[in-house]
């Protein structure tokens, strides 16, 4: 009897004839110039960080980056000028990764927008020696899954990170 009742009540948006808008393939992101620019800027940093390219993936940032890593505590906060640095060190541990982003939501508002992923990445460490030349005790894989957001401002024609690398 449910399946019947079921199958025999049309959906709201057959009732209406609603079209739903357009959204950028692989997401439910609406399709518009902003999203697609900020999804390409974000993407050239995920393929830069896989590629541990830290000069390309300070490409995405801008000048005015800073992150404050969730806390109050302004001692492990990030700026843009110890971010190229701070790449190019823990890039240079990493001897494979994997790293996707699933775009979930952006909003933009003016020249500032915010684009909320979820991240499921691996990382796998070149060991480490101590002072000895013995390999030090540290995990040698790293899995992450979890939700992050990015902030992003434009520039001219361009959108940059100010926040969430």
């Amino acid at each position: 009897f449910r399946r019947v009742l079921f199958r025999s009540v049309p959906t709201s948006a057959s009732l209406l004839g609603c079209k739903a808008k357009p959204t950028i393939p692989g997401t439910e992101i609406p399709d518009t110039e902003d999203n697609r620019q900020i999804i390409s800027v974000l993407e050239r940093y995920r393929t830069s960080f896989v590629s541990r390219d830290a000069a390309s993936v300070l490409a995405a940032t801008h000048p005015t980056y800073l992150d404050t890593a969730g806390t109050d505590d302004p001692s492990d906060d990030t700026t843009y000028n110890e971010l190229g640095p701070l790449l190019r060190r823990r890039l240079s541990q990493l001897d494979s990764v994997r790293f996707t982003m699933d775009y979930l939501e952006i909003h933009v508002t003016g020249d500032r927008a915010v684009c909320r992923v979820w991240i499921d990445a691996s990382f796998r460490f070149k060991p480490l020696l101590d002072g000895y030349g013995e390999p030090r005790d540290q995990p040698t894989y790293n899995r992450i899954q979890d939700f992050a957001e990015f902030e992003l401002v434009r520039e001219g024609d361009n959108w940059l990170v100010v926040r969430g690398i």
